[in-house]
């Protein structure tokens, strides 16, 4: 069976409006916080800002956008997963690290392919 290539546009752009999403539901209630001096919310804004950069790069003719956006939200992704492989108490049925590793997949996802 070959696969369907007519949908990976829509696929793309189902991903974008979906990790913006996504990122709204995590992260939404940090910015009524307005913490400049906590790095957590720092963070957490840069990580909501790069995947709302994914969606208008999705807009934009050059990918460069779209590449800068999935490199920084992969890299983030990384580094929410580095404490809790640190601990040592990794559980494999922890959903917080497969979320993380999700993200940070579709960060290299959208890293590699630009804007197709």
């Amino acid at each position: 069976m070959k696969p369907l290539k007519n949908l990976e546009l829509a696929a793309l752009w189902l991903l974008r409006i979906g990790i913006v999403f996504l990122f709204i539901a995590m992260f939404g209630k940090t910015i009524d916080n307005w913490a400049f001096d906590n790095y957590r919310w720092i963070i957490n804004m840069v990580y909501l800002l790069s995947s709302v950069s994914l969606f208008i790069g999705g807009f934009l003719r050059k990918s460069t956008v779209t590449i800068i956006s999935g490199v920084i939200v992969a890299l983030i992704s990384i580094y929410q997963i580095v404490p809790i492989v640190a601990d040592g108490n990794i559980s494999f049925f922890d959903p917080t690290l497969f979320q993380y590793l999700t993200l940070a997949g579709l960060g290299m996802l959208f890293a590699s392919v630009g804007n197709k």
